[in-house]
C-alpha cells in the first residue's frame, strides 16, 4: 500500500502563496464605519403576486423610488472624491451607504426622510438599520464587516416597523455631532432609536431640502394625502394579516400624531 507524502514545495508554489497574500491584503480595514442598511417591505410577495403578469406597471413605483435615490445622494455633497470613506449603493431590493463621519451620517438621515415619505406616496415602504463597526473594503462597493452584519440584523430582526431603526453607539455619535438635529430626526420609545417617518409634516420643521444638496435637481413634491391613502389601502388590505397589519397601524399613528396637525 502506497502512503501519500505531502509534495516538495516549489518556486512557483511560493510565488503563488505570495499572490494570494498579497491578494487578502487588498482589503483595508476602516473603522469606525456608520453602515446603513435598508429594505424594501414586502418587495419578494408583490413580485411573486405579480410574476404571471404580462405588464411591470407594479414595478413603476420601485424604479422611481431608486432613481430618486440616485439622483437625491448624487446631488449632495456626500459623494464626493473627497470624501473617500462614504459611498452608496443598491443590491436587489436593498439600498446602502456607509460612512465614518457621524456628520454625513445625519446629512444622509435629512435626505432619506425626505426621500422616505416620497416612496411612500408611491406604496413603497422601508425598513432598516444603522449601525456601527469596521469595514474591510477592497473597491467601494467590495466589502463585508461587522457594521454591515450589525446593520442587516438591526433590519431583519429589530425592525418590526417600517422605520429605519440605529444602534446605541451610532446614536450617541449623531447626538454629540448636533443634539438639536439628532433630537429632531430621531426618537427614542422603548430603549429603541428610529429615524422619525414623518418629520417633515411636522408644525415646527424649517428644514430646507435645497440646502441639503449642492446641485440643482429636480424635487419630488410629498403629497401627505397619496400617503395617507396608501396607509388606509394597505390597512383595508392587511386587517385579516397578522403579520403586516400593524406595520400600518404604527404608520398611520405616526402619521397622525398631533404635533403634525
Amino acid at each position: 500500500m502506497a502512503v501519500y507524502k505531502n509534495p516538495v514545495p516549489t518556486v512557483d508554489d511560493i510565488e503563488k502563496e505570495d499572490n494570494e497574500a498579497l491578494f487578502e491584503a487588498d482589503y483595508n480595514i476602516i473603522e469606525p464605519i456608520y453602515f446603513v442598511f435598508i429594505d424594501i417591505l414586502g418587495f419578494k410577495k408583490t413580485y411573486d403576486d405579480n410574476r404571471d403578469s404580462k405588464g411591470r406597471e407594479f414595478a413603476d413605483g420601485y424604479k422611481a423610488v431608486f432613481n430618486y435615490y440616485f439622483d437625491l445622494i448624487n446631488a449632495s455633497k456626500l459623494i464626493n472624491p473627497e470624501y473617500k470613506e462614504n459611498y452608496a449603493g443598491q443590491t436587489s431590493d436593498s439600498l446602502y451607504f456607509y460612512t465614518s463621519r457621524p456628520d454625513h451620517l445625519l446629512e444622509f438621515i435629512k435626505i432619506f426622510s425626505h426621500l422616505n415619505m416620497f416612496a411612500m406616496s408611491k406604496d413603497v415602504f422601508f425598513r432598516g438599520g444603522i449601525a456601527k463597526g469596521s469595514l474591510f473594503r477592497k473597491e467601494a462597493y467590495q466589502f463585508y464587516g461587522d457594521s454591515v452584519i450589525y446593520a442587516y440584523l438591526i433590519e431583519s430582526v429589530i425592525a418590526k416597523n417600517p422605520v429605519i431603526y440605529i444602534d446605541k453607539s451610532t446614536y450617541e455619535d449623531i447626538k454629540k455631532s448636533n443634539s438639536e438635529e439628532c433630537y429632531q430626526f430621531i426618537v427614542n420609545k422603548n430603549e429603541r432609536n428610529y429615524i422619525k417617518p414623518f418629520i417633515w409634516f411636522e408644525k415646527n420643521n424649517n428644514i430646507n431640502m435645497e440646502s441639503l444638496l449642492i446641485d440643482s435637481i429636480e424635487l419630488k413634491e410629498i403629497d401627505k394625502t397619496k400617503i395617507e391613502n396608501v396607509i388606509d389601502k394597505n390597512l383595508e388590505i392587511f386587517e385579516y394579516d397578522g403579520k403586516n397589519y400593524d406595520k400600518y397601524v404604527f404608520l398611520y399613528n405616526e402619521l397622525n400624531n398631533k404635533q403634525h396637525n
